[in-house]
This record gives C-alpha cells, structure tokens and sequence, in this order.
C-alpha cells in the first residue's frame, strides 16, 4: 500500500473514532441489528425486580348449576373416583355444600348423618373412607338455646382435638358428676358459630351409640373415637345433616337445613308432602304462642388459635364442661 493510501486508511479510522465518542457524549446508542451492547446500556431509576415469584392463590370454584358441577368433576381427570362417591349426588341436592367440597383444601371430610345415625369419614372425592355408629341430642331439629338437647345442624369445620380422658361432666345446673371420662379418650371440637362446647367424642355408655340420648354432642365408641382422629385435622370440612323428624321440627320453626346423603347416587332424605303441610299447619298454629325458641348465644370466649392434630399429646388446662359459653352454660355428652 502506497504512503497515500495508509494516510487515507488513517483518517478513515480517526474519523470512525470520533463518531463513537461524539455519539457516546450525546447519550446515543449504537446498536448492532437487535441487539444493544453492554456498554451503550444508560442507567434509568427502577425499583428492583423480586426475584421470587409469589404463589398464586387458587382460583375458587364457582358453579351456575349442578350440572356445572358434574361437568367439572367429569373434566377434572378424576371422573373414576368422583362418580364412586357422594358428590355428584350432593351437587344435585344441595350445590352450595358441594360447591365449598370442591373447594376443600383438606384431604377429605365428614359428614354426620342423623337420618342414618353414622359418622362418615370421606375422601376429597367423596369416597367413603370409615363409618362409625353414633349418638346424638335427644330432641330433633337444629339447636337454638343452652338447654334445648338438640345437636346443631350445617356446615361446620373440625376446631382442634383434645386429650378428654379426665374431663367430667356438668349439667344445666352447675352439678359436676363424680365420674371422670364420660367424654372418652379423645374430643374433636366443632367449630359452630354461638357453640363452643359440641363435638364429637368417645362415650362411658357404648350402648347408647343408635340412639337419641346426648345434650347436642355427637358420641362414637371410645376406640372409634381414637381411630377418626388420626383422619381429621383442623378447619377440615364437617356436615351434620338432619334426619326427616329434624327436617319436620326445623320447618315448624320456621327454619330449612339442607340435608345430604351419605349412600353414593342415592337422593339425601326428604320430607314427604303430608308431612310438609303438617308440619306448616303447626306452624301456623303456634304463630300466636310465645316464642320459646331464642337465638344461639355470642360466643364471646377469646378465639383460640387453630392447630393440628398434634394438639392431642398437650396438657389439656380447659374442659368443654367446664369452660363456659358466653350464657355460662355447656351442652354436655
């Protein structure tokens, strides 16, 4: 290459330089095709990038109808284990109760069934898992008030699991009984809004299990008590679902519970025309009698944490007959 040529090659690459410099000054960048090098990258204010991706909450389900239901279940991948169950059944009788199973976050649930007298333990699918025979309240219908005898009626969820082998009983009026575990070996507490006292437990009176004996508890025998709860844990999923006299006394107060069935494809039990106007016929009758029916007390006890099954192995300081509602009263085995 001659001398002129290296000069010219020269002020070529000179001039070439001071592009790059005067567009570098003027906050220009220069940029290959797509992409922007390092270091024409220019410093912006902005709030930094979390790296660690939140946990989307699950979407809820929500249903227009039970056949909206039954094609969910159907989509789901788990048709096998659904159609064996109760809750396509369940969505045809009373969708909102399917529709919050659908929803459950826990491993399954239970339903007590007082028009069969058992306590059902199912899967998430509704797929019975355990029976046990029970006792319930003397009365029939839904409870109201302290010394109605009733056992409450709906949907609740199981509060927390204690160690009851040396709780005693006391009645309406205040007389502890001498005997120590008439509640038996195990108590899982109900969460039922105005009743802190109800729930399911083991029994000194194992013949009593088939019939209407208890103040509003749900007794089981003292080792079916021990093997549901190693099934339950807290806020898990519990029906107790009136039987057809419960359904009667409930519409003569003025008052529908929903009932279910505890039998795969078979409807939940429902009252007959006759005894639907009968009982409205009653109602109608006692429109001008004084209201003995009051509304279920404000449970007004601090609200205790909701922990596991593995409260069972504290001291249990508190028992349910001794610990009073808001009215000072309890509901008894």
């Amino acid at each position: 290459m001659s001398i002129k040529g290296i000069k010219n090659l020269s002020y070529l690459m000179w001039a070439m330089a001071a592009m790059a410099c005067i567009a570098s000054c003027s906050g220009k960048k220069e940029t290959v095709g797509d992409t922007q090098p390092a270091s024409a990258v220019v410093e912006t204010e902005q709030e930094p990038v979390d790296t660690i991706a939140e946990t989307p909450k699950p979407q809820k389900l929500w249903f227009s109808d039970a056949k909206a239901a039954i094609d969910y279940m159907k989509e789901s991948g788990d048709w096998d284990k659904y159609q064996k169950g109760i809750l396509p059944q369940m969505a045809e009788d009373e969708l909102s109760y399917a529709t919050k199973l659908l929803n459950n976050s826990h491993d399954g649930f239970i339903v007590v069934d007082k028009y069969r007298m058992k306590v059902v333990r199912f899967n998430r699918f509704g797929e019975e898992v355990a029976t046990f025979g029970m006792a319930c309240a003397r009365n029939y219908g839904t409870k109201h008030e302290k010394p109605d005898n009733r056992t409450p009626e709906g949907f609740f969820s199981v509060r927390k699991v204690h160690d009851s082998t040396e709780w005693q009983f006391i009645d309406d009026d205040g007389v502890k009984s001498d005997k120590k575990g008439e509640f038996g070996p195990r108590f899982i507490r109900l969460n039922i809004p105005g009743w802190y006292s109800i729930g399911i437990h083991g029994t000194c009176a194992p013949w009593s299990i088939g019939g209407r004996r208890s103040h509003g508890c749900i007794r089981v025998t003292n080792e079916n008590i021990m093997k549901l709860v190693e099934m339950v844990d807290s806020g898990m999923p519990v029906i107790v679902s009136p039987g057809k006299k419960d359904m009667a006394v409930n519409l003569e107060e003025g008052y529908e519970i929903p009932s279910v069935s505890t039998v795969p494809g078979q409807k939940a039990p429902r009252l007959s025309e006759a005894a639907k106007k009968q009982a409205l016929a009653n109602r109608e009758k006692n429109k001008n009698k004084p209201d003995t029916i009051s509304a279920a007390p404000v449970d007004t006890l601090p609200k205790e944490e909701v922990k596991n099954i593995e409260d069972i192995k504290e001291k249990v300081e508190i028992q349910p007959d001794t610990v009073p509602n808001s009215d000072g009263g309890q509901e008894g085995i």
